[in-house]
């Protein structure tokens, strides 16, 4: 029992002490917070502050100043003093032993912290950026001033250059003085951030106006020359290939150009106000309809190239071949009573007399049009040209290859007459083939077959003695009988092949008659089978019986006989 105590007793102490030693660890974590409230108490933005106020600011500036200060105050009465208070619970809950509580009030400080050192950070960066804004734009001042005198001086040495533009640019010099005036006034004032827009829009003046006055010399001298020069040359162009022979009435070339030069004294107009960019616009509007006119002239140019490169091979072409037409109808009337010529094929040619009619009356037109006009549409001409060459390279396309099909009808005919021949001869062969060869006897097939070869040639036969010749079913009658004797030369070459077969197999099947007598009765069957004409069941029986006795032996014996 006093053991138990003992341990209890010793329990509790070590319980209790390591309570202190866990308090005093979070008085530690607590103490930096302290130190950064004592740091954040002595904070000197104050002084910062009085430093500006001593500049005498006004306007924009004293309006920042104002939240600065509103800011500062807020942070002192309000945030650091809850920062003191919150520091205050947190000690006063470690002394409690309250940890959960004390870690969630010191997170807090901690972040509240962090916020009133940024904000005092950006307090402090606005005042910088604010005492830097005096000597920038006094800075800034000093530069716009030599380049207002230099503006000054450029314009009274070159003047001449800039024509009507002259009096708007020196109007807006004089502006400027004015302006740099107010700024001055604005500094004075202590109205440092109004001062620093106003010479920031004095700054944008100024670079626009010379940028203005080193471009503006460049386009008078387009305005006054290089459009001008550009304009007549067109127009040159145009007489030129007007004398020529071009009818260029439909390119309306004539208000384009009036068009252009409306708008370049339009640009010049535009002048007296120095607006470059709308100077541009209007010579970039002149410069695309020169182009545009330039390229329609040069296509002009190239459809009289196409005219006089295709328009007389075209001509040609369409008066041979309305001769050709002429000859292929000919050669149709002639061979027509020896060759079957269909219906459509013969329309087919007729029609072509009509395309050919009237591609010949677009020729003619074109060739009235050429030789009664003084000008011509060489864009229309071309396309009157084109729409001819391709009407007529589709009769030509048509027409040879019914030529082709013409002269093909007799070697067709030739071809026929040489397989029909071939035939007759083959069949022949082979039957006196199968009528020498040394065998018992043939199946009743072969006979069949054979009369199948001689009915298919004599029907092809009578095909090609018709008139006139239907060569398509000639041609369909010639390929059965080529069937039919592939059939019979196929089956004749097999069967002898067999029968040459079987008597090598009997032959060296005989050796293992006298010591097998299952062997022996085996062969005896498929000889009879053999006098019978039954040559597969034959080969059947003496193929199982020798696999029998000598294994490999059958497989030897047939790739030794070779096909017929």
């Amino acid at each position: 029992m006093t053991y138990i105590f003992l341990f209890v007793c010793i329990l509790v102490l070590g319980g209790v002490v390591a309570l202190f030693v866990f308090r005093n660890r979070k008085k530690q974590d607590l103490y930096p917070l302290l130190v950064m409230k004592d740091e954040l108490e002595r904070e000197t933005l104050s002084d910062d502050l009085k430093k500006v106020k001593a500049l005498e600011i006004a306007g924009k500036a004293e309006k920042l100043y104002a939240q600065w200060e509103s800011e500062w105050y807020e942070i002192q009465s309000i945030d650091i003093e809850e920062l003191d208070r919150d520091l205050y619970s947190a000690e006063t809950y470690i002394d409690k032993f309250n940890f959960k509580r004390a870690d969630e009030v010191i997170m807090n400080s901690g972040e509240l912290i962090a916020n009133i050192k940024d904000r005092i950070a950006g307090i402090r960066r606005e005042i910088k950026e604010l005492t830097e804004v005096e000597p920038r734009n006094r800075e800034l001042y000093e530069e716009i001033v030599v380049e207002y005198k230099e503006l000054n001086r450029e314009l009274l040495a070159k003047r001449h250059q800039y024509g009507a533009a002259a009096e708007q640019f020196e109007q807006n010099i004089k502006e400027i003085a004015p302006q740099l005036d107010d700024f001055k006034l604005l500094t004075s004032t202590g109205k440092y951030i109004e001062a620093q827009d106003k010479i920031n829009t004095v700054k944008g003046l100024i670079d626009n106006l010379k940028e203005r006055m080193e471009v503006l010399p460049d386009l008078l001298k387009e305005i006054e020359k290089t459009c001008p020069a550009q304009i007549q040359s067109l127009r040159l162009k145009v007489e030129e290939m007007e004398k020529k022979g071009f009818k260029l009435t439909h390119l309306e070339i004539s208000s384009k150009i009036e068009s252009i030069v409306w708008q370049l004294s339009d640009a010049r107009e535009k002048v007296k106000s120095g607006d470059i960019d709308l100077i541009e616009n209007i010579l970039d509007g002149i410069y695309d309809v020169i182009d545009e006119v330039s390229n329609d002239l040069k296509k002009e140019l190239d459809y009289k190239k196409y005219i006089e490169e295709n328009y007389r091979e075209i001509t040609n072409k369409l008066e041979l071949q309305d001769k050709l037409n002429e000859a292929l109808y000919n050669n149709i009337q002639e061979i027509k009573n020896r060759y079957q010529i269909y219906q459509k094929d013969e329309e087919m040619v007729a029609n072509y007399y009509d395309e050919l009619s009237d591609l010949l009356d677009v020729k003619h037109d074109i060739d009235v049009y050429i030789n009664n006009q003084p000008k011509l549409n060489y864009k229309d001409l071309k396309e009157k040209v084109e729409l001819l060459g391709q009407g007529l390279e589709k009769i030509e396309e048509d027409q040879t290859n019914y030529s082709r099909y013409l002269t093909s009808l007799r070697e067709e005919e030739g071809h026929a007459r040489e397989k029909l021949i071939f035939i007759n001869q083959e069949k022949e062969v082979i039957k006196r083939k199968l009528d020498n060869s040394r065998v018992p006897g043939f199946s009743d097939r072969f006979i069949v077959l054979y009369k199948d070869v001689t009915d298919s040639y004599r029907y092809a036969l009578e095909e090609l003695k018709k008139e006139p010749i239907n060569i398509d079913l000639l041609k369909r009658a010639v390929a059965e009988a080529e069937e039919s004797l592939d059939i019979y030369a196929s089956e004749v070459n097999n069967i002898l092949t067999d029968i040459e077969l079987i008597e090598k197999l009997i032959r060296y099947a005989n050796r293992y008659r006298k010591d097998n007598v299952e062997f022996h009765q085996q062969l005896t069957v498929a000889e009879q089978y053999y006098r019978e004409y039954r040559y597969n069941k034959t080969l059947e029986i003496i193929r199982n019986s020798l696999d029998k006795v000598e294994p490999g032996a059958y497989e030897r014996i047939r790739n030794s006989v070779k096909p017929r």
